[in-house]
C-alpha cells in the first residue's frame, strides 16, 4: 500500500478563516473517492491547533501501487481540485511512502 500525504498552510482568501478554507478543500478532495481509479481511501483533516508552527490541513490518500498514485496525479478530476487549491495555499509539504 502506498500512502500520499500533503499538508497545507492557507493564505487569507475572501475573508475566510483557514478552517473555513480547509472545510472547502476537504469537500473537494474527498469527493474524488470512487471517481478516480486506484484511489482506495482519502481523508482530509482540519487542524485545530493554533500554534504558529502548525499546518492548517492535511490530506492522506491510499493507493494499492505506485502506478495507481501516478495515475491519480495525472487524473483530470484531481487536476481540477489542484488548480483550485493552488490559489489558496501559502505553504505546501508532501510525503509519499510505502506502508
Amino acid at each position: 500500500m502506498v500512502r500520499y500525504a500533503v499538508m497545507w498552510k492557507f493564505k487569507p482568501s475572501d475573508g475566510r478563516s483557514p478552517k473555513e478554507i480547509g472545510e472547502d478543500v476537504k469537500e473537494k478532495y474527498e469527493s474524488l473517492l470512487g471517481l478516480v481509479p486506484g484511489l482506495k481511501n482519502i481523508e482530509v483533516g482540519i487542524n485545530r491547533n493554533e500554534s504558529a508552527t502548525a499546518y492548517d490541513a492535511i490530506m492522506i490518500a491510499d493507493f494499492e501501487t505506485w502506478e495507481a498514485l501516478a495515475d491519480y496525479k495525472a487524473d483530470s478530476m484531481r487536476d481540477n481540485v489542484i488548480k483550485y487549491v493552488e490559489t489558496l495555499i501559502d505553504v505546501r509539504a508532501r510525503v509519499e511512502y510505502e506502508r
